[in-house]
């Protein structure tokens, strides 16, 4: 079997994002796991920068001839209208690069690109004869149409063409059972067009000694100064993070002046204009802006305890990743979470202010809980690998190609194949 993954997951802004780094690990576990299987990985070359990063972090598993890169006149990113052309045309330009490859299953690590920044993903618009299946990450906009889409017509019109492919593609590897379920309620598909492969942490993300001098450099250089709450992910409405500096300013007097509330990674400006709006101590909340890999682990490891508070996650690798380094994690007890985390006891109701207010008090300090969780934890992230993720892809994708018979090459080209108007 002939296997194409398109990396653009690894290649746009969601490089700096969990999608960046599944899209690596996925990949790299698929390459690994692949035994008699060939490996190809499909890059987008008007995403240049990417390139050789993504081409050195394969090159001591997979042939660099194994390596391919497709282009198309730029700038494609749909949020232009007068780009709509030259979009379309790359559609076409990308699946035939792709068909030409001889795929026996071509995969999609992240569909919903292209709006913003000029990634490009399709399913039939050229191509009629490969196998397509993508990574569903979860279906939250669908979900919130009026947050997320209603008021912006041009997105809403690109993000349902792009759910429409979910519904084209062979198989959605959901990244959770969740997802997995969520997506057979709204998209009225099959159950073997659904297969949950889960999610995994990196292997650097695990429990480390730090010593003192290199712990104090971090924590300066970061801005912060006392024991700290941790948070690391987006900042849109669902992560519900105005509720949980609302839930930190109750704490008790003196457990909120000896703490300090930590939003680790890059924040958006709307959130953190909603944030000036609130009264509260500047120096008590530390936003650290973009915190390399590295810093991330530390501050796991260093972490009073970890806080997501996401009403609607597909998976919540934050969580995962803090629970493998270790960390004491609360969090809500809404969509995919629990399944990650585990142990309900530290759960709470992401709408209710006071229970993330006693949840934060009882994990900064009651001992016996503290030590629960972190032990836990421990074993908890043990259940979640690469290798098993790569393992479920693959034997679906085994599975359909023993099941479905060969379209032939040469297909007659649907009216799909134009370009939008």
């Amino acid at each position: 079997m002939r296997i194409v993954l398109d990396m653009q997951g690894a290649q746009t802004q969601s490089r700096l994002r969990g999608i960046g780094r599944y899209t690596l690990a996925f990949a790299r576990a698929v390459v690994e796991q692949s035994a008699d299987h060939e490996v190809h990985l499909v890059l987008n070359g008007l995403l240049d920068d990417s390139i050789e990063p993504i081409k050195r972090a394969f090159e001591d598993v997979l042939p660099p001839e194994h390596v391919h890169v497709w282009a198309a006149p730029e700038p494609v990113q749909l949020i232009h209208a007068s780009n709509a052309l030259r979009f379309g045309a790359a559609e076409i330009l990308r699946e035939a690069f792709i068909e030409q490859l001889a795929p026996d299953v071509v995969h999609i690590t992240s569909l919903f690109e292209g709006y913003v920044g000029d990634a490009v993903t399709s399913i039939g618009r050229y191509d009629q004869r490969s196998h397509v299946s993508v990574t569903l990450y979860d279906l939250i906009p669908l979900l919130n149409r009026k947050e997320y889409l209603s008021e912006n017509p041009r997105y809403e019109q690109f993000y349902l063409q792009k759910v429409d492919c979910l519904r084209k593609a062979v198989i959605n590897l959901a990244i959770s059972d969740f997802s997995r379920t969520e997506a057979l309620e709204l998209l009225g598909l099959s159950e073997e067009q659904i297969v949950s492969k889960s999610s995994a942490a990196d292997s650097h993300f695990e429990r480390i000694d730090i010593a003192e001098e290199a712990s104090a450099e971090i924590l300066a250089r970061l801005g912060i100064k006392k024991p700290f709450i941790l948070y690391t992910g987006g900042s849109d409405t669902r992560k519900n993070l105005l509720r949980l500096i609302e839930a930190y300013q109750l704490l008790p007097d003196a457990v909120r002046e000896s703490t300090q509330l930590v939003f680790a990674g890059r924040m958006s400006l709307d959130f953190l204009h909603q944030v000036k709006g609130l009264r509260y101590d500047k120096d008590s909340i530390v936003f650290t802006d973009f915190v390399a890999e590295a810093d991330l682990v530390a501050l796991y490891n260093l972490c009073e305890c970890f806080v997501f508070p996401s009403w609607h996650e597909g998976f919540g690798l934050p969580v995962l990743e803090a629970m493998s380094c270790g960390a004491v994690v609360i969090a809500a007890n809404a969509s995919s979470v629990p399944e990650v985390l585990g142990y309900s006891e530290a759960l709470f109701d992401p709408f209710d202010v006071e229970d993330i207010r006693a949840k934060l008090l009882r994990a900064l300090s009651d001992e016996e809980f503290r030590e629960s969780m972190t032990a836990h934890a421990l074993e908890q992230s043990k259940k979640f690998s690469w290798s098993e993720t790569a393992r479920v892809a693959i034997a679906s994708w085994e599975h359909l190609l023993a099941t479905t018979p060969p379209k032939p090459r040469g297909s007659e080209r649907t009216s799909e194949a134009m370009p939008p108007g």
